[in-house]
């Protein structure tokens, strides 16, 4: 069966995961202002749930040039070093075009749903999931479609 471990890197910020073994389903987050730390999170994750398949959220914004960009860029290449079976990137900006229409609602997902207002948000079958975890899932369902 397909262990699959999908990730929204930050370099100083949010990490979200999301990790599925066939029905299997499992929301995380790690919130930090240092690279290294995430990079500790995401190997942490992958002892634990012995993936054969690594999904993360690359990025290009080398033209940013922030400290905050240059972390990411790091954690980005630490990634790519890990030792998994097979691992494979989601282009950032198809992530964020998914998110966008699912958020205006020009597109929909089973089991996801969007509830405005103070202390609501995403609901992934009923339970709420943060932006880093929806963006987890989408480099999921974006690999998976």
């Amino acid at each position: 069966m397909n262990k699959i471990l999908s990730i929204d890197p930050s370099g100083t910020g949010t990490t979200g995961i999301y990790f599925r073994n066939g029905t299997k389903e499992e929301f995380k987050e790690y919130k930090d202002i240092y690279w290294r730390n995430h990079y500790n999170f995401i190997v942490s994750s992958i002892k634990a749930y012995k993936p054969n398949l690594l999904l993360f959220e690359n990025s290009n914004y080398i033209s940013n040039r922030s400290k905050d960009s240059l972390n990411l860029i790091r954690l980005l290449g630490a990634i790519e070093c890990l030792s998994v079976k097979q691992i494979e990137s989601i282009n950032v900006l198809k992530v964020k075009e998914m998110s966008k229409a699912l958020f205006s609602g020009k597109i929909k997902l089973p089991n996801l749903e969007y509830q405005p207002g103070r202390g609501k948000g995403w609901l992934w079958k009923g339970k709420r999931i943060s932006i880093h975890q929806l963006e987890a899932f989408l480099v999921w369902y974006l690999w998976n479609n």
